[in-house]
């Protein structure tokens, strides 16, 4: 039984550290110049600017929705082994004191 046990904290183990290597790194944003009426270069350079921005942000905002389902099969996964190992010893306690209900 114990290395059936152990076998099973391994593969977690491994999972939750898979999944915890992709890191979101958010883009910096354009900088706030108007774009000129009357230099299409420049314009074209900031048009550009703006599209790359864009393009990464979708990017960052799609690597934050996998962060979050990862973290929350990760939750899930080690709240379903917390509880099977513990039961009714499972519970969080917290250590702030709350007023008494009447």
């Amino acid at each position: 039984m114990n290395r059936w046990l152990l076998a099973l904290e391994i593969t977690l183990g491994a999972a939750g550290s898979a999944a915890a290597q992709e890191a979101c790194l958010r883009p910096l944003p354009p900088e706030e110049v108007r774009p000129p009426t009357d230099d299409r270069e420049f314009r074209d350079f900031l048009n550009q600017e703006y599209q790359t921005y864009l393009l990464a942000m979708q990017e960052y905002l799609n690597c934050l929705g996998r962060e979050h389902e990862s973290a929350t099969k990760e939750v899930n996964e080690i709240m379903a082994r917390w509880m099977l190992w513990f039961g009714d010893d499972a519970r969080i306690r917290s250590d702030s004191r709350e007023p008494a209900q009447p």
